[in-house]
């Protein structure tokens, strides 16, 4: 069994913390980890053209798995910003999610999206990525399955593209983003 959330290493076989480089032809790099989908570096030119990292961050792949209370270039969920009293409702029935902000949920609870390995593909080489990741149903007490893209692309005018692409899957809802605010 591969352990999910890093701070379970101790009790299970931790996945591979990943590190991929994308790099175009002007000397941009941006380099993703599948530790929380992180955007770990941006490297971008400044006025001089010397390359600068742009992204406010740690210095190493590992320190993001050890500690990162911010949320530093990590994709948050299942949900982004707080949930009141740490419960929602849907079709009737009260769902309750853990306290991480107070009497709040913060950005998917104490083991959102940004505290998980996810798996990482190499879609065009040094050019992009895709992450993908599913949460199960129940996990951080959400309802339904919910299966999660995340891609990275540099490209030659100087842009990363990122992409972001969610598939849930609840049975017998009437789900909708009105019923979540």
């Amino acid at each position: 069994m591969d352990c999910v959330y890093a701070h379970l290493a101790a009790k299970c076989r931790p996945m591979n913390l990943e590190s991929y480089t994308l790099k175009n032809r002007n000397g941009l790099e941006a380099e993703v980890i599948n530790y929380g989908a992180i955007l770990k570096r941006l490297m971008v030119p400044d006025r001089s053209g010397r390359l600068s990292d742009i992204v406010l961050g740690f210095d190493t792949a590992a320190e993001y798995v050890k500690h990162n209370p911010s949320y530093y270039g990590a994709i948050v969920g299942r949900f982004a910003n707080r949930i009141g009293r740490a419960s929602f409702e849907i079709d009737g029935k009260r769902y309750s999610v853990p306290k991480n902000d107070g009497m709040n949920a913060l950005h998917g609870g104490l083991k959102g999206f940004d505290k998980v390995f996810w798996s990482l593909e190499v879609v065009k080489p040094e050019r992009a990525v895709e992450l993908s990741y599913t949460s199960r149903d129940g996990e951080e007490g959400y309802p339904g399955n919910l299966s999660v893209r995340v891609g990275y692309e540099l490209n030659d005018d100087n842009e990363l593209v990122i992409f972001k692409n969610f598939l849930a899957l609840m049975p017998h809802s009437s789900l909708s983003v009105k019923s979540l605010l």
